[in-house]
């Protein structure tokens, strides 16, 4: 009799975890690694991404800054992707692909504007990175109308 208990038990429990009813959604939190930032008069530095389920954060590795962005103070964002020559020796020359997404937003304490370019060469990086700040904010309706 305590078998068919125990046994939908598990099955209860199995389905729970593996349909992510107690799992954080892939948009409440998702981390970008060693990609590069730069904000206002910080200088170019390594940083770890993090979007959240109301704002973004930029923990600049060097420097030990931490920038914290709610979503609702993003005005306008865009994504650009370029390629650069980069010298390797006196005759060569290596392609180095860039991709740039440029983050423009409030600070809520003061109201004047900021922004933040996170540069990076991962290509892996670059779907969620845009599909999240798409939820945020579609890059279409991104114009600077929030003056």
């Amino acid at each position: 009799m305590k078998k068919p208990i125990i046994l939908s038990l598990y099955f209860a429990i199995c389905i729970v975890f593996n349909t992510g009813w107690l799992k954080q959604s892939a948009s409440a939190f998702e981390r970008f690694n060693d990609v590069y930032c730069q904000s206002e008069f910080e200088d170019k530095d390594i940083c770890n991404v993090s979007f959240h389920r109301k704002f973004m954060s930029a923990n600049l590795v060097k420097s030990g800054t931490n920038i914290r962005i709610p979503y609702s103070s993003i005005y306008r964002w865009s994504y650009e992707n370029s390629t650069l020559r980069k010298r390797k020796g006196i005759f060569s020359t290596r392609l180095e692909h860039i991709h740039l997404f440029t983050i423009l937003h409030r600070d809520v304490d003061l109201g004047t504007r900021k922004i933040l370019i996170i540069d990076f060469d991962d290509i892996d990086y670059v779907p969620p990175m845009k599909s999240l700040l798409d939820d945020i904010l579609p890059q279409s309706n991104s114009k600077d109308s929030h003056n």
